[in-house]
């Protein structure tokens, strides 16, 4: 409670500080200055100097200032002339006026004299240039009356015109608020690039890490955002002047665009289980759109495009909210931070966009939005990360308070494993070493004469059979001793069932012949994707086992099938069976006895133990069903590769 009572303090301090303060250092604000915001007239398509008005009859419109001509009625490009005249209470000394926005390029006039220029104020488009700046206009000493004229061109943005708000002041009481702001922007900007550092850093370490790179990639274009827009500090265009406003433009609109795609990504990545691909899709598909046209048009056709991205923004919110409402419920823990961090930063964004629709005409300001927002949503994912570490600390130490315990444990399971494989390796000698002693004892009687050739051709179906079996057991004993040295290398390539079991039917023909066992291939050619040599290890184990418990004249058949999730294969025989009782100890190789076959062969039960362990190598699973007299049906079931 304590944790959660220091987050939403937290929250509410930030607010309220930016918000005060920002109302404490906008210029209107600040003593002795006085907001030009009404008796300004406007004359659309001529631009007019201060001896046109003196020689020629100027019809002249009252006009909003501070807004866009767009408001008035007039298009959304061209060029027009602003005048007013302000009658000062008393004379002043180091006063200025403040010109914060003009979009885009200006000429101005006090009194008759040429001021200043704000990019290019040319008529034509080939020699006209728009720039990313303000204007601040020194006020001659001992001045009482002030008339002001103003060319301004736009060909670039979608709402020409004086935007920002005119003020007249003491020159420094104009310049600290600017600076101050400049400076609360480039933290901003700051913090947010560090986040954006962070997160590619927690990006790296985690193997599952795609949401910290979408966070990282949020932070990274609202930190962009922040140094280029005209409500930001222009710290990026300053350091580039020979780069055009047009492509910082594009830079600005890219970046906000991407977003629509960035956000429904981020949350997927977290919940994939309980969102929709196709909806995110759609998003993903209106990003790239909105992108492309950023690209591919001028500003006046992309800019026009803000209030789709707004409609997709709120779409992606309402989205993401319904994602990790359903992953709260789900009982998924995380969920319930990452919601509040999406619910507290909501109405940031919300006022941002109603600030700059294009459709809702609301005259008011708020700076930082977007960027609180975004520190706000981040505070609530540090809070979860440090959570999640806290809880991964004190999990720790519980591990480490019963770990001599454990260790143990581990001690007395390792010593009964050695047990084990001493054991096998035992088994294993004895039943490798009968059946060659077995041969060399036949091959020494037929050397000394005392098999005909007639003679040792009976004897050549068994000695061929126990040489098969044996070889098996051999490449079973080293794959099984190689593994436990170097461990097991899954190695997922495409495999042709069909083909691999026609491979092992011919590996084994012989000795199904021997006892007149017919092989059958069920199934019909079929690409999955696995390791082959685990399946092939598996698979001729299972032929073999097969083969050794079937009676003669008997038929084994082999079907498999694809499956959602992956495939399923199945060695079916009609042979001996075995008892209910011996069937739970088959994958256990504590518990694994010798049994002869059909014909007396021999074995281990190595086989069927090793398939049981390296199927977990790709996540398999075998599984057997038997009846006594009927026969015996092994089904191994694979999933698709992660």
């Amino acid at each position: 409670m304590r944790g959660k009572s220091s987050l939403i303090s937290t929250l509410l301090f930030l607010f309220t500080c930016a918000y005060a303060y920002s109302q404490e250092t906008h210029p209107s604000k600040l003593l002795s200055t006085q907001c030009i915001d009404g008796g300004w007239r406007f004359v659309w398509g001529q631009l007019l100097t201060p001896a046109r008005y003196l020689n020629d009859t100027v019809k002249e419109k009252p006009i909003q200032v501070p807004g866009s001509w767009n408001d008035s009625g007039y298009g959304d490009t061209g060029f027009g002339t602003y005048r007013v005249t302000v009658q000062l209470p008393e004379k002043v000394i180091n006063h200025s006026i403040l010109l914060p926005q003009i979009n885009s390029a200006a000429k101005v006039w006090l009194n008759g004299k040429l001021m200043d220029e704000l990019g290019v104020c040319n008529p034509d488009r080939t020699k006209y240039r728009p720039e990313f700046r303000g204007l601040l206009i020194a006020i001659p000493d001992d001045t009482t009356t002030i008339e002001l004229v103003l060319q301004v061109i736009n060909y670039d943005y979608s709402r020409g015109g004086i935007i920002g708000e005119p003020i007249i002041g003491p020159t420094s009481s104009l310049l600290r608020p600017i600076n101050t702001q400049k400076g609360i922007e480039n933290i901003f900007a700051g913090s947010l690039i560090a986040m954006f550092f962070y997160q590619i850093t927690l990006f790296g370490l985690f193997q599952r890490g795609k949401p910290y790179l979408y966070i990282a990639l949020i932070c990274l274009f609202v930190a962009l955002r922040a140094v280029l827009t005209s409500r930001g500090s222009y710290l990026v265009p300053d350091l580039f002047p020979g780069i055009s406003v047009a492509v910082w433009k594009k830079i600005e609109f890219f970046v906000v665009y991407a977003v629509t795609a960035i956000f429904p990504h981020y949350v997927y990545s977290l919940f994939p289980a309980h969102a929709n691909k196709k909806i995110l899709q759609g998003f993903v598909g209106t990003g790239i759109i909105l992108c492309a046209v950023v690209v591919c048009t001028p500003y006046q056709i992309y800019g026009q495009l803000l209030n789709v991205f707004h409609i997709a923004l709120i779409g992606g919110f309402i989205y993401s909210i319904m994602i990790i409402s359903r992953a709260w419920r789900a009982g998924n823990p995380d969920a319930r931070f990452i919601l509040y961090g999406i619910m507290a930063s909501i109405p940031f964004i919300f006022l941002e966009i109603v600030q700059n629709s294009r459709t809702v005409n609301l005259r008011f300001s708020l700076p930082y939005l977007v960027e609180m927002g975004v520190l706000i949503f981040l505070l609530f994912q540090v809070f979860l990360l440090a959570n999640q570490f806290s809880k991964a600390h004190r999990k720790l130490e519980t591990v480490n308070v019963d770990l001599e315990a454990k260790v143990t444990a581990r001690t007395a399971e390792l010593r009964k494993e050695n047990y084990v494989r001493e054991k096998l390796l035992s088994v294993v000698s004895h039943d490798i070493k009968s059946p060659l002693n077995s041969l060399q004892g036949i091959l020494n009687i037929y050397h000394k004469g005392g098999l005909t050739g007639e003679e040792m051709k009976s004897f050549m179906g068994r000695i061929s059979e126990n040489l098969a079996s044996t070889i098996n057991l051999v490449d079973n004993i080293l794959l099984w001793v190689t593994n436990q040295l170097k461990g097991v290398q899954v190695s997922n390539t495409s495999v042709d069932l069909y083909e691999l079991v026609e491979e092992h039917f011919e590996i084994f023909k012989s000795i199904a012949s021997n006892k007149n066992i017919g092989l059958v291939n069920e199934g019909l050619p079929m690409l999955v994707k696995t390791d082959r040599q685990i399946l092939s290890f598996v698979l001729r184990n299972l032929i073999a086992n097969a083969i050794k418990f079937s009676y003669e004249k008997g038929c084994i058949k082999i079907f498999y099938e694809q499956e959602v999730s992956g495939f399923r294969l199945m060695v079916d025989d009609n042979g001996k069976g075995m008892p209910e009782e011996f069937v739970g100890s088959l994958f256990h190789v504590k518990s694994t006895v010798s049994t002869a076959g059909t014909n007396n062969e021999k074995g281990t039960g190595l086989g069927l133990s090793l398939c049981y362990d390296y199927l977990k190598y790709i996540q398999g699973e075998i599984s057997v069903r038997s009846v006594p007299g009927k026969g015996t049906t092994f089904t191994i079931r694979v999933p698709l590769p992660l």
